[in-house]
């Protein structure tokens, strides 16, 4: 296991002084805002993917999925910055104490294999019709993914049988009024519900309960609500979850990204 360790932490130290070398010494690096006010910090581009993979993904997934996702969080950040927007973080991110709360003595092993898969792919978007795409993901799946601009409506069997697959909640009419279920999509996420008298989204209706999907099963009963929920986040573009199977399958990374998104390339882009 020490070996192990040391030739993750050599990679990782490797593939970030290759990124640093091969940088034009006259160009400004990149980087990306997070937080407000006294709190906001600008971050590079390398440090601010590695918290957004630590706050999203399992760092013991297999490489390739954690590449796929390396390519999807830069092709987030170069879309805005061709945009000409200022780059700000707006996806989950876990600072260096919040990954030392979280990996323990782990931390140096886990940070390597997550910087290695971002070395890996430096520079490397996935473009569609000369645009990157948008490049959603989730943690989990409902089995299946929610179909978007760029991302598929795919099957995910293996995604439930995740230990945390199922989520159920008792919630209190006097709490939410009368819910209905309005329309759903043909993967069964919620598109229209009723709250409080309102018509809402799924998503927003996730959000005001604290549901970490919103592919939902809803029993009416005497005095509550008994919500059943599926999956973890919006179900739009890679399941992570699958993405790892896929990858424990020996899927490389761009098949990965081809499983999950419409046609597209690999693009190098200078960062």
């Amino acid at each position: 296991m020490k070996g192990q360790t040391f030739l993750i932490l050599l990679l990782a130290i490797l593939t970030i002084g290759v990124m640093i070398a091969a940088k034009d010494p006259g160009q400004e690096q990149i980087m990306v805002t997070i937080g407000e006010g006294d709190s906001k910090l600008q971050l590079p581009i390398e440090e601010y993917m590695l918290g957004v993979m630590a706050a999203v993904a399992d760092p013991e997934y297999d490489n390739e999925c954690l590449k796929a996702l390396a390519i999807l969080i830069r092709g987030n950040l170069e879309r805005k910055r061709e945009e000409g927007e200022e780059l700000i973080g707006e996806e989950p991110y876990f600072d260096f104490a919040a990954r030392r709360r979280l990996y323990g003595e782990n931390q140096q092993l886990y940070e390597a294999r997550i910087l290695e898969a971002i070395g890996a792919t430096s520079g490397l978007v996935a473009v569609s019709e000369n645009r990157i795409l948008e490049g959603h993901y989730h943690a989990l799946s409902a089995g299946v993914t929610k179909a978007s601009e760029d991302g598929k409506s795919v099957i995910c069997e293996k995604s439930m049988e995740a230990t945390d697959f199922f989520f159920r909640k008792e919630v209190e009419k006097e709490e939410v009024g009368e819910v209905s279920v309005l329309k759903k999509d043909p993967a069964g996420y919620i598109e229209e519900i009723t709250l409080k008298g309102n018509v809402v989204s799924g998503e927003y209706f996730r959000e005001y309960l604290f549901l970490p999907s919103f592919n939902l099963d809803i029993e009416e009963r005497e005095e509550t609500y008994f919500i059943t929920a599926r999956g973890k986040g919006h179900g739009m573009g890679m399941d992570l979850y699958y993405a790892n199977e896929l990858a424990k399958q020996g899927l490389g990374y761009h098949e990965i990204l081809e499983y999950f998104f419409k046609d597209f390339i690999l693009k190098k882009i200078i960062v």
